[in-house]
């Protein structure tokens, strides 16, 4: 029996700036403003886009850890559909984190092509999350709009707090929970 953890690959998609303040928060729970790392990385033509976590499910009273890959999908992800269709790309994707921009006008449309997007590609839905930073002061009637959209997506909504890391270990943990118990049923 081997001790290396199970290996899934998490696609990290939407709001670039969120996704990566996401995952620096995730790995590093000390950083008081992820949002500033994000901005300056995500500057560069080829910016940090890849993190590790490791965690650990329960499952019929067995500890099994994990290692989760995070992929944040940029713009700068097109570049490698010289080399590799998009079909391949998506396609090594266990889960699916979306990150959402309750400003963007159109953001009903965009969350709800991606996943059409992953799901053609892939051939099936999987497991996903939408994510949405409550830092940022949401305007009156924006949550309530939000939860509408996770509910017309069937996809569970986390508002999380970047700059004091509220809620961002339960929605990473929801979404291992759920690629776990997809992946071994």
């Amino acid at each position: 029996m081997s001790s290396r953890p199970d290996t899934y690959r998490i696609l990290v998609a939407g709001d670039e700036e969120l996704g990566f303040s996401y995952c620096a928060k995730l790995l590093d729970r000390s950083l008081t403003d992820p949002r500033s790392i994000a901005k300056e990385s995500l500057v560069a033509l080829w910016p940090k886009d890849e993190w590790t976590k490791h965690t650990t499910i329960l499952k019929e009273g067995v500890i099994t850890t994990l290692e989760l890959d995070l992929e944040l999908h940029g713009a700068w992800v097109w570049e490698i559909f010289n080399t590799l269709e998009p079909k391949d790309y998506f396609k090594r994707f266990s889960g699916l984190i979306l990150c959402a921009d309750p400003t963007r006008e159109h953001l009903h449309a965009e969350l709800s092509n991606f996943m059409d997007s992953v799901k053609i590609h892939i051939g099936c839905p999987i497991p996903t999350i939408i994510i949405v930073d409550r830092s940022k002061k949401l305007v009156k009637g924006q949550a309530d709009s939000l939860r509408q959209l996770a509910e017309s997506l069937v996809v569970p909504i986390f508002f999380i707090r970047l700059n004091t890391g509220e809620n961002i270990e339960k929605a990473f943990k929801s979404l291992a929970d759920e690629i776990f118990l997809k992946e071994t049923s």
